[in-house]
């Protein structure tokens, strides 16, 4: 590999490889590209940025670092205590599919809102209690952001619900 340097073009510390273009962060994240810039410019409680947003040049494309991706993704998991449910690695040089991410596939996903109107709740509290007390699995990506629940642990949840109402 050749490196040509003139005042206007730099050598990059790290393989292509190692980054993502932003529309496949999006995709990954499920939101849209304004929140991946936006989620570049927030820090987590360690004072990090929650995704590294890679502009070497002013006019260039973004990117972003895979293992920010991936690091955010581990955190999400931890601190909302939701089980890692993703398939094993052959070998460690190999990386999670992109629906392998997040804490649960974005398909078995649904949003609070959803979530209130089938226990019936107006307001989201209830709902947030309910989520603290660990009866379902559901995170947000960033503080201001929608909860995403856990399809499957929702509907067992539900179906838990109705059994100890039919034993009363």
């Amino acid at each position: 590999m050749r490196h040509f340097t003139s005042q206007h073009q730099l050598i990059l510390p790290f393989a292509e490889r190692e980054y993502v273009n932003v529309p496949r962060t999006a995709r990954i994240l499920g939101v849209g590209m304004g929140v991946v810039y936006r989620m570049a410019r927030m820090k987590d409680a360690g004072g990090r940025a929650l995704l590294t947003l890679v502009d070497y040049r002013p006019q260039a494309r973004k990117r972003v670092l895979y293992s920010s991706i991936v690091h955010f993704c581990n955190g999400l998991r931890g601190r909302f205590g939701i089980e890692d449910r993703r398939p094993a690695l052959d070998n460690p040089m190999f990386r999670h599919r992109d629906e392998d991410l997040l804490p649960f596939p974005l398909e078995d996903t649904i949003y609070s809102a959803e979530a209130r109107a089938a226990l019936g709740y107006e307001d989201l509290r209830p709902l947030v209690f309910l989520i603290e007390e660990g009866h379902f699995d559901a995170y947000q990506l960033f503080r201001e952001s929608a909860w995403r629940i856990s399809r499957s642990s929702f509907t067992a949840f539900l179906a838990g619900s109705q059994n100890r109402k039919l034993a009363v």
